[in-house]
């Protein structure tokens, strides 16, 4: 039981950064994997710490950071690489999961749901317009290390996964409480009251 409990602190964890920044995810992963960091890539995704492997996720991520950080094209990323976060999400949640295959599916399944669910609360909490591209600089810097420092500690202490799902609920609840605040007022006010 405790070994599922933990194995679930780094699906959510996991899943959740490669929702934010799928690439780094998974070059973190390889290379805790390499230097035997953390609990190891389970058998079935042993081509992660390949060093070929790690380095294509390093590209990519210079991309996904890149591209982020470029006023509109931040969102046409996140929708056009959707499919591409969700493969990673499952891969991230059931690469470092050894429990068979029953932690498989339920590591790849519960690692694309947070995948999901990052990217829906990303695009509820970035504002759609901002004041300068130094804002949208920051933000998207944010969001680098968050999944950065993220990933490794959810691989060094499973349960900062359950934290970082806790994290991302009262994110996105509160988005939408604001939201729906805003257009009840924009509402109120319009109608004379």
């Amino acid at each position: 039981m405790t070994a599922w409990l933990w194995a679930l602190g780094r699906m959510l964890g996991l899943g959740d950064m490669a929702g934010m920044r799928p690439s780094l995810t998974l070059a973190v992963i390889g290379i805790a994997s390499k230097f035997n960091l953390g609990p190891g890539v389970s058998a079935p995704f042993f081509w992660l710490d390949h060093w070929f492997t790690i380095l294509i996720f390093v590209v990519l991520a210079i991309f996904e950071a890149s591209f982020d950080k470029v006023p509109k094209w931040d969102r046409l990323q996140g929708r056009l690489t959707m499919p591409y976060r969700l493969v990673a999400g499952g891969i991230a949640g059931a690469s470092v999961i050894h429990l068979g295959w029953p932690g498989f599916v339920v590591g790849a399944t519960v690692g694309a749901v947070m995948a999901w669910a990052s990217l829906i609360t990303k695009g509820h909490t970035r504002p759609r317009s901002v004041s300068s591209d130094a804002a949208l600089n920051l933000l998207s810097l944010y969001e680098d290390l968050a999944a950065l420092l993220g990933s490794v500690a959810t691989l060094a202490f499973a349960p900062v996964g359950y934290v970082i799902a806790g994290f991302e609920g009262a994110a996105y609840f509160g988005a939408r409480y604001r939201h729906k605040a805003k257009y009840r007022k924009l509402k109120d006010g319009g109608s004379g009251r």
